[in-house]
Order: structure tokens, then C-alpha cells, then sequence
């Protein structure tokens, strides 16, 4: 057997040409194609087509047109990039790729030596590109819900992977158990490599080790190409560019490079406000039950997230969150898995609000640190709970099975023929409920208590590991803060936001990507309009 094979592979058969006319959408969302600006509507394939380009991009088509014969330069010479990019990750390149198609001068700096490095690491180091279906309420903004709807309603699923397949050249596969999509060469190193060529391929210019720290605006408003900005880079003199991209990710996984100077460029030069930032989709840490350490033990269940925080409404109740997947991991520290992960932010947000001075609290303590981050809050405040129940089946079913003959039957065998041996002796533990308890002999509030732990267990949650095992940082550049028609922003003209700088996040399953590609998009493709239309 083929090692696609192995892992539930699915070839996802090749359709040309099919598109989604009328309304874009993603999953439920969607938008009359007529509400969104010109860059919006437009599909990848148009960038490359005089006649579409030319009817429905005109002002990018006839400035790419005007200076194709320019010659090159040399990147680090600011002065003929047209957008600068800031920072080289899945959105940031996405970004420059666009922009470059669209007719613009790209320059690219990325701190690193090399661009793409938590592509590198996702999905295992196979790089899970994309769900296969998405909906709003796969993604988390602390923003106007709606400005997150628009963004992703510029570009849907679909037409994404058409771009990864027909323009990147990526194989793809659907791994049905996750309901994701992979590179059936299993490299994440190829879909960066591949992200990148055909960056290079479309004339963007990367500068490697180029650290820019801030920005300022330089010679106007502008309206017009003798203002633009200056950007200071770290041991180098500063450059200029008229259009910049902000891409810069956040601070997840510090160990590549993130250090929450998008968020600091942003706040301090740009004047932005700032959901304050905090680790998410991560791990979380805390006892086992019944005072077993039971790391690599891994289970299928249905957890819940009782009383989470509506943050956005002065901290008010809303309804309880449940994880969209089952997948349950005992660490050596706590716990974690794709449900964990889904559902961590609804304890680490408070904590992280609740702290005196938020961002500069979080950074300066979090970095490097090996420590896990306690989930401590003000005395009055309490943290929601997450409550598990480990085969995801009833509680009715539960009390059939715990009283059904033959009574000499041992209640820990019917147990454990629905649970792992070790996990099932922790419950019962946990519960007060002897292994040698036969059900006939099992009393009615001991049988209670053991209903109680095995569908509705409060798991015992004593911190998070940081950002430093965090999947993506939640919060960072309000969305009210932006047009999110075009990605520019509201208080700095021709500076422009994707990724995950902007306060918004997917669950785990590839969301997060969805999200790279799209603003990336948006991002690099109104920030070419704008420099191209001031060059007219």
C-alpha cells in the first residue's frame, strides 16, 4: 500500500474552469459578488487575463501594461518597490504573489533566513492546506462578526484549492478521518517551496534577514507616490515604500521568529487598537483524573465549554461552546488533542484579560519560558469550565449499561468495554467505586457519582503551556479598524493587514491556512491597486 493510501488519501478529481458565479461564499456565508470592490471579485485566473483584467481590474491592468518593460531591480533598493511586504509566511507570500500578478514591484522582507517557517511545521510537517468545507463559526473574532464574514466571503474553498492546484502546482488529497486537505506528498515543505517559486516566478524580490521594527510616514497624506512610508529595519539604513503589507504574523512559536512586533508596529506607528493578544489553540495543563498520569493515552469524546466569556459584550453568558472534533490527548503536562485545542481560548482569553497592562504583560513574561502560564484571575471572576464526557454517549445509556444482568458482572468490565483500561480505572477512582464492585452490589449513589464522571466531568484545568506551544495568537488588529473590502487601513492609508496579525482565528483543521490564503489575497491584490492607481 502507497503511503497516501495509508492514511485515508482521496485524490480530489481535477474540474476546470468550474467556478461559483453569483455569490461568493464560504460555507453559510455569502455576499452578492456586486457588494464587494472590483479586487474582491475577482478570480486568481483573472490576474492573467487582458480581457477580464481589462473590463473588471483596469486601473492595475493598464499600470502593468504602462511598465512591464521597466527593468529589475535590486531589492534592496526601495525606492522602485512598489509594495513591500512585511513578513514571509503563508499570508505574506500570498500577498506579494497577488500584488505581483497584478502588475505591481514586490519586495518582501522576511527576518528569517529562509521564508515559510511555520508552513514548515504544520499539520506534522505535512502542511494541512485547507478544510474541506468551512463556516463562520469556524473562525474566532473578538471583531464585528460581519467584517469577518466579508473577508471570507472574497474567496471561497473551492477556488482557493483551485489556486493551490492549478497556479502552485500542488497534488492534493482529502484525508476523510480529518475532513482536511493535504499534499499527497505529504511535505509541507513542498508547499512552501512551491508558494515561494511561484512568488520568484512572478517577479517578487525576497530580502532575507530583514528585520523591519517600524514604521513612519513619509512626505504627505498619501495620495499620491511622493508619500509613502519609511520602514526601519534592524542594523540596516531605513527604506522607503509607497504601499506597504503588514503580515507579520503574531506570537505563536517564538522559536521562528514572532515576537508581536506587528502588533507593536501597529498600535505605536499606525495607531491601531488591539484586541489584546493571548495563546491559542493551546495545550492546557492540569491533573488527571484520579491522580493517574496517563500521557499518550488518546480517546474520541464530546466536550463542552460551560459559562465561556462573551468578551465582546462586557463579559456577559452566552451559550455553551462545543468542540467540533473528538479527539481527546492526555500530555504528560495535561491535555490536549483537536478538542482541547478548539476550545482552550475560552479559558486563556479571560486570563489574558484580567491581566494589568495585557500585551506588554503577556510578551515580555512569555518568551523563552519553559514555565506553563497558571490560569490565575481576580478573585471575583471565575473561568469557564470544560465538561467531558468521554464516550459521547448518554447518560441513559450509561445507567442501562451499569444496571443490566447478569449482577455478578463486574461494573469496571462494562466499563472498559467502552473505554481504555486505564482511562476506565481512573473514573472509577475518581467516582469512589472499587474495581472488585460487582453491579448487583453498585449503590445508587455510588452509581451516581460514576454517571457523573463519565458523562459530565469537569476536568481539572490549572493553566496553559504559553505561546510556545500555541497553534495561533488570539486577538491582535481589530477588524473595525480595517475596510475589510480591500484589507487597508482605516487610520494609515496604503498600509494593508493579513494573516494572523488581524484578530481572527480557525479551529484547527486547516481554518487558519483558509484564512492566510484569503486575506493574503485580498490584501495583495487591493494593496497593487492602490500603488498602481497612484502611479497613473
Amino acid at each position: 500500500m502507497c503511503r497516501n493510501q495509508s492514511i485515508g488519501f482521496a485524490r480530489r478529481p481535477h474540474s476546470p474552469g468550474r467556478r461559483t458565479g453569483g455569490t461568493l461564499c464560504v460555507g453559510m456565508v455569502g455576499v452578492q459578488a456586486h457588494a464587494l470592490p472590483v479586487a474582491a471579485r475577482l478570480s486568481y485566473r483573472s490576474l492573467g487575463a487582458e480581457a477580464r483584467a481589462a473590463r473588471g481590474f483596469g486601473v492595475a491592468f493598464r499600470a502593468r501594461r504602462r511598465f512591464a518593460a521597466r527593468p529589475l531591480v535590486a531589492a534592496a533598493d526601495a525606492e522602485f518597490t512598489d509594495v513591500a511586504v512585511l513578513g514571509g509566511g503563508a499570508a505574506g507570500l500570498t500577498a506579494a504573489y497577488f500584488a505581483a500578478k497584478a502588475g505591481a514591484r514586490v519586495t518582501v522582507y522576511e527576518r528569517n533566513k529562509e521564508t515559510g517557517k511555520k508552513i514548515l511545521m504544520s499539520g506534522g510537517a505535512r502542511c494541512n492546506v485547507l478544510p474541506v468545507s468551512a463556516r463562520v463559526e469556524d473562525f474566532v473574532t473578538e471583531s464585528t462578526p460581519r467584517l469577518m464574514k466579508n473577508v471570507l466571503a472574497s474567496w471561497n474553498v473551492e477556488r482557493c484549492r483551485e489556486w493551490l492546484e492549478d497556479d502552485l502546482g500542488l497534488e492534493l488529497g482529502i484525508e476523510h478521518v480529518s475532513n482536511k486537505y493535504f499534499p499527497l506528498s505529504n511535505s509541507s515543505k513542498e508547499v512552501r517551496d512551491k508558494l515561494l517559486r511561484a512568488c520568484e516566478d512572478a517577479g517578487v524580490r525576497v530580502r532575507y534577514g530583514a528585520s523591519v521594527e517600524a514604521l513612519r510616514r513619509v512626505g504627505g497624506d498619501g495620495e499620491n507616490l511622493e508619500s509613502g512610508w519609511a520602514l526601519r529595519l534592524a542594523d540596516a539604513p531605513e527604506e522607503r515604500a509607497p504601499v506597504v503589507v503588514l503580515a507579520m504574523g503574531g506570537l505563536s512559536f517564538p522559536a521562528v521568529g514572532t515576537d508581536g512586533t506587528g502588533y507593536a508596529i501597529a498600535r505605536r506607528d499606525l495607531g491601531h487598537t488591539l484586541k489584546e493578544p493571548y495563546p491559542a489553540l493551546v495545550p492546557l495543563t492540569g491533573e488527571h483524573p484520579g491522580g493517574e498520569r496517563m500521557p499518550g493515552l488518546s480517546v474520541d469524546v464530546s466536550l463542552e465549554c460551560a459559562r465561556p466569556l462573551d468578551l465582546g459584550t462586557g463579559g456577559k453568558k452566552k451559550k455553551k461552546a462545543k468542540a467540533s472534533r473528538e479527539g481527546f490527548l492526555f500530555t504528560h503536562r495535561g491535555f490536549s488533542g483537536p478538542s482541547v485545542l478548539d476550545l482552550s481560548h475560552n479559558l486563556v482569553r479571560p486570563l489574558a484579560r484580567s491581566k494589568a497592562g495585557g500585551f506588554e504583560v503577556e510578551t515580555k513574561k512569555s518568551f523563552g519560558q519553559e514555565a506553563d502560564t497558571p490560569l490565575e484571575t481576580a478573585a471575583n471572576e471565575t473561568l469557564p469550565a470544560l465538561i467531558v464526557n468521554w464516550s459521547g454517549e448518554s447518560r441513559d445509556l450509561w445507567q442501562t449499561r451499569l444496571t443490566e444482568p447478569p449482577g455478578r458482572a463486574l461494573v469496571a468490565t462494562r466499563v472498559k468495554e467502552e473505554l481504555p483500561a486505564r482511562l476506565a480505572e481512573a473514573l472509577m477512582s475518581e467516582a469512589g467505586v472499587s474495581p472488585d464492585t460487582k453491579v448487583a452490589d453498585l449503590k445508587k449513589a455510588d452509581r451516581g457519582a460514576l454517571l457523573d464522571v463519565l458523562t459530565k466531568y469537569a476536568i481539572e484545568v490549572s493553566g496553559h503551556q504559553g505561546y510556545r506551544k500555541a497553534e495561533v495568537t488570539g486577538g491582535g488588529v481589530a477588524l473595525d479598524d480595517i475596510d475589510c473590502s480591500t484589507m487597508e487601513s482605516k487610520t494609515a492609508r496604503s498600509v494593508f493587514f493579513c494573516g494572523e496579525v488581524c484578530d481572527v482565528f480557525g479551529r484547527i483543521g486547516g481554518f487558519n491556512f483558509l484564512w492566510a490564503w484569503t486575506s493574503g489575497r485580498l490584501a495583495g491584490m487591493s494593496a497593487a491597486n492602490r500603488a498602481l492607481s497612484a502611479e497613473r
